[in-house]
């Protein structure tokens, strides 16, 4: 039974069999966080922490049908992940231009980090113009940031300018995470409606700690599921991904 005090946090994603990352990850970040989770599976994946194999995805309908049941109570927080084709994505981006679920902290997950596509490529067009003008936040990594813009992104300029180019295209806010860059430090850039904010903290090396990205949009939508400022929602959802990290670090 849903405990009546937490704040409701619902992913929309992929399932990840391994647990590292999809809506597995994003639950237990919501938990961890203070707030009773909720899931919305859009694709079934074939995985393990070396890399993904296969998946099979969820109709528009299926995931509709779903989404409507949940909407009977009241949900504080959405977070989307992994949605694979321009269905989904079409079907999805209706329950939040229609009001039905608030805003959400949109994760563009395209490819793995083993290199196997998790978004059909003419959905990228259906992304930038149904679903990009309803997020509050989307959280791209660097090569996705690059799809997105077609823009090459090799330093801080650089994010900045790909950010900006993402509002323009309708996004609300955009978080340009920095780990696929070599620098000393990891940076990751907040452009929240034109206000610049840079994270930087000390790069983590030696370690792959599977499901990171969507560990630290679910750790946001939490956030703003718990009436956090965005921009103290983006840093102390940081703290929770980099805890992880290093307890990991620890037991290795």
């Amino acid at each position: 039974m849903r405990d009546s005090s937490k704040p409701t946090a619902l992913t929309i994603a992929g399932l990840d069999p391994s647990g590292g990352a999809g809506v597995v990850a994003d639950t237990t970040t919501f938990a961890a966080l203070g707030c009773h989770p909720m899931a919305v599976i859009t694709s079934l994946t074939y995985q393990n922490e070396s890399g993904v194999f296969g998946a099979n995805h969820q109709s528009a309908q299926v995931v509709r049908d779903q989404i409507e049941p949940l909407l009977q109570q009241p949900i504080h927080g959405v977070k989307t992940g992994m949605l694979p084709n321009r269905e989904v994505i079409d079907e999805v981006a209706r329950f939040f231009a229609d009001g039905a679920l608030p805003a959400p902290v949109v994760d563009p997950v395209m490819i793995s980090t083993s290199g196997h596509r998790l978004m059909e490529d003419d959905a990228v067009d259906s992304f930038l113009s149904s679903l990009i003008h309803s997020a509050l936040l989307i959280t791209p990594n660097i090569p996705e940031a690059e799809r997105l813009t077609n823009l090459e992104i090799k330093s801080e300029t650089d994010m900045r300018q790909a950010a900006d180019k993402l509002r323009r295209l309708g996004a609300r806010s955009v978080l340009i995470k920095g780990g696929h860059m070599n620098d000393q430090d990891a940076v990751d850039l907040l452009d929240h409606q034109g206000t610049v904010a840079v994270f930087r903290a000390e790069r983590v090396r030696d370690v792959n700690v599977h499901g990171t990205g969507c560990m630290l949009s679910a750790a946001i939508a939490a956030g703003v599921a718990k009436k956090l400022e965005l921009e103290r929602a983006v840093r102390e959802a940081k703290a929770f991904v980099l805890d992880v990290i290093l307890s990991r670090v620890k037991n290795k």
